[in-house]
């Protein structure tokens, strides 16, 4: 059964199915809700039911006031609708509303899809999970590892799961460490998040992605987060490398361009001897054959410094309004803030 979960005071809603708790629903329709373990455990979740009714779906420890429970306050982790609700719960609606946080999560696996390139997944514990916006990053560290800020290139829906994707940099005693050092199991620290990179949920315009090699990170989490939100009428994304072989996820792209009819991922080859404003000059005519003038975008940017720098300049003389365009610095292999 379907149920339809309004948040107040933001209005925002969500659809329920199944026996899902409403955390998790929430979280998998792109709403940034407040939660801490999501277990049962430390009351983060707690939330108001206005209207409508919940069923209790599993035990939690966290102890309800009988004032709290009298008013309707359940913990949305331990709770599924049974029809149709009106909540008051907590919801993050900006970067600075998201708390900093420490946690140890394990690899859960480590892929070195190339030379160039590692996908890194980590696994938190069940009951201390990352609470991020998409597009944010962390620093990963400790254990002897080098710390580095690394883009998150997940979806905040799954935060048990965190993906990233990792350049092998002559000399950089980071990717080095993830390179040749780092196995299954080990154990990783995770500080964050942090960043301004972020969607800007309230807007009614389509958006355009535009990723160079490893900046396809954040780009990822941003895409999936506009996916959960169906916020977009269409949605295009320009992946730049400098050789096909460094697009490591294109399968993924265009999974995405087959199974959506409002998604165009444009593949694009620049030989890295190309000068910045020939690789601008290049993306502005793949831009001038999308439908539309830009000024009906959104644009997000992520890539490395010279060339974000030089496309916010060029994009912003063309008369695009500035709260139409995000950029996101890469300097190596982590955003530089």
């Amino acid at each position: 059964m379907a149920t339809q979960v309004r948040i107040l005071p933001s209005g925002r809603s969500f659809i329920s199915e199944g026996n899902l708790n409403l955390l998790t629903a929430g979280l998998q329709a792109g709403l940034a809700l407040g939660y801490g373990c999501s277990n049962g455990n430390c009351g983060e979740c707690l939330a108001k039911v206005v209207s409508g009714e919940v069923e209790k779906t599993r035990h939690h420890d966290y102890h309800i006031s009988p004032e709290k429970k009298a008013s309707g306050h359940v913990l949305m982790c331990c709770n599924t609708a049974m029809t149709d609700l009106v909540l008051e719960a907590p919801e993050a609606l900006s970067a600075s509303e998201i708390p900093q946080q420490q946690l140890t999560a394990k690899v859960k696996d480590i892929t070195i899809v190339n030379d160039n390139v590692a996908l890194l997944h980590l696994k938190t514990p069940r009951t201390s999970r990352l609470r991020f916006l998409a597009g944010q990053y962390v620093q990963l560290g400790g254990n002897n590892m080098p710390a580095a800020d690394v883009s998150v290139g997940s979806c905040p829906c799954d935060d048990m799961n965190l993906h990233f994707q990792i350049p092998h940099l002559a000399g950089d005693e980071f990717s080095d460490y993830i390179f040749n050092q780092l196995k299954k199991s080990d154990g990783v620290e995770v500080k964050g998040p942090k960043g301004r990179f972020v969607l800007d949920e309230s807007s009614p315009r389509s958006l355009i992605f535009i990723a160079w090699h490893t900046g396809f990170a954040p780009i990822r989490s941003l895409i999936e987060h506009a996916m959960a939100l169906e916020v977009a009428e269409s949605i295009h994304f320009l992946w730049i490398t400098a050789d096909k072989k460094d697009r490591y996820l294109d399968n993924l792209c265009r999974s995405w361009n087959d199974a959506l009819d409002d998604f165009s991922y444009i593949p694009v080859n620049f030989e890295t001897s190309g000068t910045v404003r020939n690789i601008y000059s290049f993306i502005f005519n793949v831009l001038n054959d999308i439908p539309n003038n830009l000024n009906n975008y959104d644009l997000y940017i992520a890539g490395n410094q010279s060339l974000v720098n030089f496309c916010n300049k060029t994009l912003l003389e063309t008369g695009l309004p500035v709260a139409q365009l995000t950029v996101d610095s890469i300097t190596h292999g982590a955003p530089s803030r």
